[in-house]
């Protein structure tokens, strides 16, 4: 591999560590830049990849570019949660789960509050506010800086369901127990409920949030007018002016762009202030006074944040630049038969094949694309099997965007992690499949009638995205 010598690129004020800057060993097909874009975006490209993997440190620090850390925190870098843009996985049983920096836990309230935010036509919505646990905040942060107590551990168990196929073959699923073996600073509210989530693959970002609205609420059929048992609804959002926008990232489309969604995590996984999340304690609540007062690294160079516009920028470009893996297999007759599989399964019905983007987009590159991520954007209501702890936003416990299917076949490959759904349970493919509930049991029940030749074929065309 032919790499540049180990160097230092000060760019628009911004220092960056930086080793290799044309092919690095671990390059995959997560990280690799769109191919149209322009040689300025090819280098901006090249550090935002670098400030997405450098490790953070706590402040005071004399890396003044890279101090700041937490208090509380969960991982030192994005790139800890997210290896290579791949996909986190669930801890194992009986380990301790702070372990595993790619899986969270979020906290919020389980009852519908009376501070709706949107309750009214012409949405004829319900936004409820994201309210944490009044001593643990929006997320269990199991990291801390030196003198700062972590909030806690915790481990997982599995038990198992067994769900037979038509033709008696069986499959064994799991499905996770979250116990508590230390909560640091006292019990949790009890209104507040919890939710697991491995950290999602970060691919097509940019062309997904470059979607135009209307395209997303115009798929919407919320009352299921056309009867066909979906009824897929959009994720809205509060502003701040007061309105509703569409969201669109998270298991839950609870962010409305790749921004906002990285903005969030550099707060509340890391603990640093960014421009729309200005608050150097992260996560941190006011029954945590020692993480509140604790030195922050918020420096006049860098308009006096941790993460300045700069650092945003460049992590942004990166992530909405980062191009979706190509599909393969495309003439062969098997992918054919699968795709007809999933077709006549219903899946088409949410898992929506083509997408187009708009005008109003970010970057040049991503304007009027067409591409193929399988996702409508649109909640559905997933069943009881499948429900979170507490509604988020407009989308009840038991409702989840949409998973995009693209690249999916690669995950093992790229992170060397296979864990899917929002809580990584399932280990196969084929295990997330039959955990599909909700509007989804007709397509579950449909898989279940499969034979073993075309159970193989439809994961082939589906490992083939």
């Amino acid at each position: 591999m032919n790499c540049l010598p180990s160097h230092w690129v000060r760019h628009a004020g911004l220092m960056v560590g930086f080793f290799c800057f044309q092919a690095m060993a671990f390059a995959s097909e997560y990280s690799t830049p769109l191919k149209d874009i322009s040689i300025d975006e090819k280098l901006d490209y090249a550090i935002g990849e670098a400030v997405f993997q450098k490790f953070w440190v706590p402040s005071p620090s004399s890396t003044s570019a890279s101090d700041g850390l937490g208090p509380l925190y969960n991982a030192r870098s994005c790139h800890s949660c997210h290896i290579n843009n791949g996909r986190g996985h669930a801890p194992n049983a009986n380990i301790s789960g702070t372990s595993v920096p790619s899986f969270l836990i979020r906290f919020g309230k389980t009852y519908p509050s009376h501070l709706a935010i949107v309750d009214k036509e012409p949405l004829d919505e319900t936004i409820y506010p994201a309210i944490g646990d009044k001593r643990y905040g929006h997320q269990l942060q199991s990291q801390s800086s030196a003198g700062i107590t972590p909030e806690g551990d915790y481990h997982l168990t599995y038990s198992r369901k067994i769900e037979t196929l038509a033709d008696g073959t069986q499959v064994t699923l799991r499905k996770p127990t979250l116990h508590w073996d230390t909560l640091n600073y006292g019990p949790l509210d009890d209104k507040t409920g919890v939710t697991t989530f491995v950290a999602p693959p970060l691919v097509g970002m940019g062309l997904l949030g470059a979607i135009d609205n209307d395209s997303i609420i115009n798929s919407a059929d919320p009352q299921d007018l056309d009867k066909d048992g979906i009824s897929g609804r959009v994720s809205w959002l509060p502003s701040s002016d007061g309105s509703a926008i569409v969201g669109r990232f998270g298991y839950k489309a609870s962010t409305p762009s790749v921004s906002a969604q990285n903005q969030q995590a550099f707060n509340i996984d890391m603990g640093l202030s960014t421009p729309d999340l200005p608050f150097a304690s992260g996560d941190c609540t006011d029954l945590q006074q020692e993480c509140m007062t604790s030195p922050n690294g918020n420096s006049p160079h860098l308009d006096n944040l941790e993460i300045d516009k700069q650092q945003m920028y460049l992590v942004n470009l990166f992530v909405s630049l980062s191009k979706p893996p190509s599909m393969r297999n495309l003439q062969s007759s098997r992918f054919l038969e699968g795709k007809t599989i999933f077709e006549e399964s219903g899946c088409v019905s949410c898992h929506t094949p083509k997408q187009k983007t708009g005008q109003q987009v970010s970057f040049t590159a991503l304007k009027n694309k067409t591409f193929y991520p399988f996702t409508d954007m649109l909640l559905h209501d997933m069943g009881p099997d499948l429900a979170s702890g507490f509604p988020s936003f407009s989308a009840s416990p038991r409702e989840w965007r949409t998973a995009p299917l693209w690249g999916i076949g690669l995950s093992a490959s790229v992170s060397g992690r296979v864990g899917f759904l929002h809580d990584g349970r399932a280990r196969t493919i084929e295990e997330a499949i039959l955990w599909h509930g909700g509007e989804a049991k007709h397509s579950q029940q449909a898989y279940k009638q499969l034979d073993k030749t075309q159970r193989d074929t439809l994961i082939y065309f589906l490992e083939s995205l």
